[in-house]
């Protein structure tokens, strides 16, 4: 396994200035509209590497809020503070929960498949 030597001031510059040049000279002799899609293709696979982040952590959030609220439901009906039919987390909470969960995971794949992965126009003719 590689370390990564990247640091702070000098030394972190030196890295990021001697991959550019490693990069520099993988590029040379390759056409401009090639090096375009090349760095095209990772801004997208950055984008969706994000939005799947994103979903994953907004969703681990819920689960962990959902549990806290569980927490408290289960010392308040030992403290007979509540009865059984007055819990926050109920049956409808927890499909809510999963139907939402299942519209956001659509959403993302939507979106990453309409504006992350689009099909380029390369100026051809199109059906209509």
């Amino acid at each position: 396994m590689t370390e990564r030597t990247e640091g702070v001031g000098t030394e972190g510059n030196e890295a990021r200035v001697g991959r550019q040049a490693g990069l520099k000279k993988q590029f040379h002799g390759l056409s401009p509209k090639t090096q375009l899609d090349f760095w095209d293709a990772i801004i997208r696979r950055n984008i969706a590497y994000a939005i799947m982040a994103l979903f994953a952590v907004v969703n681990l959030a819920t689960l962990v809020f959902v549990y806290a609220l569980l927490q408290v439901d289960q010392a308040d009906l030992v403290a007979k503070l509540i009865g059984p039919g007055d819990r926050v987390v109920n049956a409808s909470v927890v499909m809510t929960l999963l139907g939402a969960t299942t519209v956001q995971l659509g959403s993302a794949m939507l979106i990453m498949a309409r504006f992350v992965f689009r099909p380029v126009d390369r100026g051809g003719l199109r059906a209509e």
